[in-house]
């Protein structure tokens, strides 16, 4: 069994992946700040045996203080520089890490994509960083899609964008198997900030601590954050559309003139399977066709990308999506064996 965590924007959740397969995803999606007794641990176990569990694979935040897959015993500040602009640094994303540090369930943590890692060319390395670590999970299973033609469409090479359309928008550049890039412009919850950004953090009309939180397009369009849940207005899921489009033709340059070229575009996150009040799947779908073929992923992909992280760790591989597994726990690939997921 093999579990991998998807530390998203609206919650927590955990995919429970079997040798044969099957699968099981949960959610954790309220806050346990106000219950000092939560655990995470006793969760868990209401859906397995903690001790049935190889391998769990985690992506926390940013993840831009480590370069490759590693022991979380062996993690600094879970595995990040800080949490600067992104307005909270407690909750239960932050209990889950900490309870499975100190618990004796073998654990991973993978990084997200920042300047530590090796991109196709430097300008990938000016922003860091590039995208959290959940898109790296993302970037997993987009992988899985492409090379197995049991849960995707017949696809020959293994180039592609995995693009998520959801509370977050970005894209990540996978060339011949290893991720080499990613743009993120802005999204329903996340941006950059700008110069208005700038002004209102000298004028004391905005915290430096949740710069980023405040520059995406719902605090800039005056909506609210729960605005983001459920199926959001027509024209919050038109920006959506837009802001991917931007995201994966940013990338399309860099994959025909650095790169192999691009024979696929996944795309993942729940707005992907949108068809009203605005038709987010039919547009992208029709819109990106003439980049490369066009997979959208089932639900809660990211998190089961997550579990085939653990998954590669546990059978010893060397490396994920080009990103080294510096993993060094009793040799277990004798039990692991190749699953249609």
């Amino acid at each position: 069994m093999f579990a991998g965590i998807d530390h998203s924007t609206t919650g927590v959740k955990t995919c429970l992946l079997s040798e044969d397969g099957s699968r099981e995803v949960f959610t954790i999606e309220r806050s346990p700040d106000e219950d000092g007794d939560w655990s995470y641990i006793e969760t868990l176990r209401e859906h397995v045996n903690p001790n049935d569990i190889e391998m769990v694979s985690y992506g926390y935040s940013y993840g831009d203080n480590i370069d490759g897959i590693v022991d979380i015993s062996e993690t600094q500040n879970r595995g990040i520089v800080d949490t600067l602009g992104l307005g909270h640094e407690f909750g239960t994303g932050t209990l889950v890490y900490d309870q499975l540090q100190q618990s004796d369930i073998p654990t991973t943590v993978f990084p997200g994509i920042h300047d530590g890692l090796d991109t196709i060319h430097p300008y990938f390395c000016h922003y860091s960083p590039l995208t959290g670590a959940d898109k790296f999970a993302t970037a997993r299973y987009a992988q899985e899609v492409v090379q197995n033609d049991d849960i995707g469409p017949e696809i020959d090479g293994d180039t592609f964008v995995a693009a998520n359309v959801s509370s977050s928008a970005m894209a990540s550049y996978v060339d011949e198997g290893a991720l080499r890039g990613a743009f993120h412009w802005i999204g329903l919850i996340h941006g950059w900030g700008d110069v208005e950004c700038l002004r209102q953090i000298r004028n004391d009309e905005q915290d430096l601590q949740d710069a980023f939180m405040k520059s995406g397009l719902l605090c800039r369009s005056d909506y609210d954050f729960e605005d983001v849940k459920g199926v959001p207005s027509e024209e919050l899921l038109e920006i959506v559309y837009c802001a991917t489009l931007h995201n994966v033709y940013s990338l399309v340059p860099f994959t025909e003139h650095l790169g192999s070229g691009l024979d696929a575009v996944i795309l993942s996150g729940r707005l992907s399977r949108v068809e009203e009040p605005f038709d987010v799947r039919g547009r992208l779908s029709e819109d990106l066709s003439n980049v490369g073929t066009v997979h959208v992923c089932q639900e809660k992909s990211t998190a089961l990308g997550a579990a085939l992280v653990a998954r590669d760790v546990a059978r010893g591989d060397s490396e994920t999506l080009g990103v080294p597994i510096e993993f060094n726990e009793a040799d277990t690939s004798s039990k692991v064996t190749s699953t249609n997921v």
